[in-house]
């Protein structure tokens, strides 16, 4: 019985794409090919597409403050690797939204091969979602099930979206607005962020492009600013804009003819297993107490997608002209950057792109992280009870350890030298329930010098209420 339901679920699906469905499969690029409600998408072992209703996340997003819905905010899914999948969805008057996450099915039944999603959202009078070391928790598309409407859905968990209000002397700022040209190969807006910098310095704005290449950047403060568009492959046109209070719209940013570079390097793992990956972040996003900023999709050793492999020369193709900062061993694989400042190659290196040509050669040192035991130890945003106590594995030849707290915007709250592996909170600054805070460590040496850290993205918790 089970089989001929089976086998039912894909003869039903398959007449869904249309009156000569058999002989024309649909196509996964044309909508036009399956049936109103229905989408093209490749099946698990079959040599043909099939329609099927469409996989989705559908969430909210509200004040992290007072869990009041959050209208017109604008949402994007992103896989694991930071590249933009789905379109940029907008939020109703109670702050819901739903994303299209384009998929593989496992079988007829429709069901998706899982995908793991994380989630970006920006909204006037808001810090926009993940910034500093506010992480997005992942989404895994594996758990979608049925709705009602036949639809396959991820909800709930990581899909609500806490929003922190900006403070009272940044509310009520413009927006910029406009449009991205999009590239001659025909593809769609989406995996292009749109960057808002003022000519002073001081001030970046960022923002997603949705697919038909329209972009919002919210709450910019006065001033002169240059807006420019970046996407792998694709060198764009920038614009000068000027914001006083007033929103400004109908700013079109278009295709350059100039071609785009390669950035060639290399990592060397000095201690401890494994491999790593490098990123390349635009330079006016950099924290340089946080050692993060946001990260330009696709722009990354191996390519988007693939797990952390580089073990040695690297390369990434298809850079636009910009200022960027190259990051090794920032993701999660058990390596960091190398913090002896005294030895070459663990520098945080910076280089500049222009009419298709890289400014250096970047080399890196990378070593076994620091093992934290907890809080946040994990790739999630852990609650903790009371004071934390922040807990971590000895580090061979360690002599000393300095222990610092952040909050959010990257301010430091504490620090603490100890030579055990642990240390209780006994700061002056009193912290909040519900908001997110990471602690770091760095270890040293007999001489004094650091021999590593704590990972970039580990050491996220918060104060359960």
């Amino acid at each position: 019985m089970k089989r001929k339901l089976a086998s039912f679920a894909v003869f039903a699906t398959l007449v869904a794409c249309g009156d000569d469905s058999e002989s024309k499969p649909c196509k996964v690029d044309d909508p036009r090919t399956c049936s109103k409600g229905l989408v093209c998408e490749p099946v698990v072992g079959e040599a043909d597409p099939a329609c099927f209703r469409p996989v989705e996340i559908r969430g909210s997003v509200i004040d992290l403050r007072t869990e009041v819905a959050i209208a017109a905010a604008r949402v994007n899914a992103e896989e694991a690797s930071g590249r933009p999948i789905g379109d940029v969805a907008e939020t109703g008057i109670g702050g819901t939204y739903a994303i299209r996450i384009p998929s593989t099915r496992q079988d007829g039944s429709g069901a998706p091969v899982g995908q793991t999603i994380t989630l970006r959202a920006a909204a006037r009078d808001y810090v926009p979602f993940p910034s500093g070391f506010r992480v997005a928790l992942p989404l895994d598309t594996a758990q979608a099930t049925e709705a009602a409407d036949g639809a396959w859905v991820v909800a709930g968990g990581p899909a609500v979206i806490g929003l922190e209000p900006l403070p009272s002397d940044r509310v009520g700022l413009a927006s910029i607005s406009g449009t991205v040209g999009l590239p001659s190969d025909g593809s769609l807006g989406f995996g292009t962020m749109v960057v808002a910098e003022r000519a002073s310095g001081g001030e970046t704005i960022t923002g997603r492009v949705n697919q038909r290449g329209e972009f919002v950047l919210f709450n910019v403060p006065p001033g002169s600013y240059t807006v420019q568009a970046y996407r792998r492959g694709v060198n764009y046109v920038a614009a000068g804009v000027a914001v006083e209070r007033a929103d400004v719209k109908g700013v079109r940013l278009d295709v350059a003819e100039t071609g785009t570079a390669t950035l060639a390097g290399s990592v060397s793992i000095v201690a401890g297993n494994g491999a790593t990956s490098v990123v390349m972040v635009l330079e006016s996003t950099f924290d340089e107490t946080l050692a993060r900023g946001i990260l330009v999709p696709g722009l990354r050793a191996p390519e988007p997608g693939l797990a952390p492999n580089i073990k040695g020369d690297f390369r990434i193709d298809g850079i636009p002209d910009g200022r960027y900062v190259i990051l090794a061993a920032f993701e999660n694989d058990g390596l960091v950057r190398d913090p002896d400042p005294d030895i070459s190659g663990t520098q945080i290196q910076h280089i500049v792109v222009s009419g298709g040509v890289t400014s250096a050669s970047p080399k890196f040192k990378v070593t076994s992280a620091v093992r934290m035991v907890g809080p946040g130890a994990g790739e999630t945003v852990e609650a903790v009870t009371g004071q934390p106590t922040f807990r971590w594995q000895a580090y061979s030849s360690a002599k000393r350890y300095d222990v610092e707290l952040f909050d959010n915007f990257g301010t430091r709250l504490w620090i603490k030298s100890v030579t055990t592996t642990n240390a209780a909170y006994d700061g002056a600054v009193a912290l909040e329930p519900g908001f997110p805070y990471q602690w770091r460590l760095t270890a040293f040496g007999n001489a004094g010098n650091p021999i590593s850290m704590t990972e970039d993205l580990r050491g996220v918790f918060e104060i359960a209420p």
